[in-house]
């Protein structure tokens, strides 16, 4: 036999997950990005990880939100084998046992993952916390209010490797202009209030930006208007948004079929418990 074909390659153990999870994308919640309004600083966890060039925990953070679903209830952790070959692909950052382990320690010191005191033979399983650190981690469900609202990336982040194409600094504008456009099509944006706003860089976020353009991913519209205090009069505003499966139409859509299938698994679930009583009584 041959093992090599016989064994799962990268594509298949990122199929599988994203299979499992069932619902063809990853929710990440808007803290992610930025804070809500508090009187303070907004600047979140995106910020500090692209500060701090933390894009191996970054990735393998939004992997194991990807798997959460399905991994929550698995009896046993997966190996860290499969997490190296699911995040192994051609230009992503290169995995091995102990940089998974060093990812896995460095998301425990940002307070986004609880690794326990207990092992599991010689495994540890990993729990997510909630995106900016700050509570233990719940599915977002249908919940909206400032620290549960969330954005979708759709499983082609990972089926379609566009995990591995993407700088650090072009991920994160990846997130923050999904977040910012989830409920419409278009962004506003400049380089100033991306620091203020979000607490990015200017030069990451036009780095970032510009990367994105480069691939096709993101379109940029300029708008002129008048400027009553400006030299001649007018200023040109940016305007961006995403493209194919990332753009704001196509994961409304994604989501709206997610939500007709829960609510045909949960029609189906009341039906067999009326019926099941019935039974029981026979």
């Amino acid at each position: 036999m041959d093992l090599e074909l016989a064994s799962a390659s990268p594509e298949d153990t990122r199929a599988e997950f994203t299979r499992l999870s069932a619902r063809g994308y990853t929710q990440l919640r808007h803290v992610l990005v930025q804070l809500p309004d508090r009187g303070g600083p907004r600047a979140s966890t995106l910020a500090r990880m692209l500060h701090e060039r933390k894009h191996r925990p970054l990735l393998l953070y939004i992997m194991l939100l990807t798997c959460w679903p399905w991994l929550q209830g698995r009896r046993d952790p997966l190996e860290g084998a499969v997490w190296i070959r699911a995040l192994t692909a051609k230009g992503a950052p290169t995995w091995s046992p102990s940089t998974l382990s060093r990812s896995w320690a460095e998301l425990v010191d940002l307070g986004l993952v609880d690794k326990g005191d207990k092992r599991e033979g010689r495994l540890i399983r990993p729990v997510p916390r909630r995106e900016d650190g700050g509570a233990d981690y719940e599915l977002p469900g249908g919940r909206r209010d400032r620290w549960n609202a969330y954005f979708s990336l759709p499983d082609q982040f990972w089926t379609e490797e566009l995990f591995a194409k993407l700088s650090l600094p072009a991920l994160v504008m990846l997130l923050l202009v999904a977040k910012e456009t989830q409920g419409k099509d278009e962004v506003w944006l400049t380089y100033d209030n991306a620091e203020e706003w979000y607490g990015i860089k200017p030069k990451s976020a036009q780095n970032g930006l510009t990367e994105l353009q480069k691939l096709g991913i993101l379109h940029r519209r300029a708008e002129v208007v008048k400027a009553p205090l400006a030299a001649h009069g007018r200023t040109v505003r940016m305007w961006y948004s995403l493209t194919g499966p990332y753009g704001h139409q196509s994961r409304q859509a994604l989501q709206n079929r997610a939500a007709k299938e829960r609510r045909k698994r949960l029609k189906r679930d009341a039906r067999a418990a009326a019926v099941r009583p019935k039974k029981e009584q026979q």
